[in-house]
């Protein structure tokens, strides 16, 4: 099998080697049996796309088919969020290339329980999307309800909610969405619906369910 590795390091921390993260990569590579296609090395921050030309590269031979699976070392050394996780193994597994990360054991496309992980990253994307449409939505009610005379921003809550509140909030009131939706406004004086405290109860179970998977992703710019 052949096999492209890919490194990132960041421009922010100019001691970072993208040694250390290759040489372990090698290291598994000749354990399997697995031969070396190429490597590819960015020094860009994650979100930077532009100047990920090796990011680029890859994909382009990824495309071609010039290798079987491509190999990195962590998550965030390849992707700035879980949604252009999701969307770059949609691309991999259209091109027929596995995708395997060292230290996210759970990652690899090329296996059933892999697939699965896949699709609980690909729900958890989808899950954070209806979030903040929810948001827009309860945001631009409520101003057209109250205006503006408080001079904050249209649909800026004036104290977040955390996932605790939510919680602690849902289990006193018999888990009804209803009644934890009024007893969030009454006590935060943000007014609260029962589709925002739906949607954030359904957003912790599915990053519970995530985390006993095993898979950790980190939202990382460096």
């Amino acid at each position: 099998m052949k096999v492209a590795l890919y490194a990132r390091t960041s421009t922010r921390d100019k001691g970072q080697n993208p040694e250390m993260q290759l040489e372990p990569l090698r290291r598994y590579c000749e354990v399997m049996g697995w031969g070396i296609y190429k490597e590819y090395t960015d020094k860009a921050k994650a979100s930077d796309l532009v100047n990920r030309k090796l990011w680029d590269e890859l994909l382009k031979d990824a495309a071609a088919h010039k290798f079987d699976t491509m190999l990195i070392w962590k998550l965030d050394r390849a992707f700035r969020s879980v949604t252009h996780a999701t969307n770059t193994l949609t691309v991999l597994n259209n091109y027929h290339v596995g995708f395997r990360s060292l230290m996210d054991t759970s990652i690899d496309t090329t296996t059933p329980n892999g697939i699965l992980v896949f699709n609980i990253l690909a729900s958890v994307a989808q899950f954070e999307k209806d979030i903040d449409a929810q948001r827009i939505r309860e945001g631009v009610k409520y101003a057209q309800e109250h205006g503006t005379k408080s001079g904050k921003p249209i649909g800026r809550e004036r104290t977040p909610i955390t996932d605790y509140q939510v919680q602690t909030t849902f289990n006193a009131n018999n888990n009804n969405f209803s009644a934890t939706a009024r007893a969030l406004t009454n006590n935060t004086g943000v007014e609260v619906s029962a589709g925002f405290v739906a949607s954030r109860i359904k957003r912790m179970a599915a990053k519970e369910a995530l985390q006993k998977s095993g898979v950790k992703i980190a939202v990382s710019d460096t």
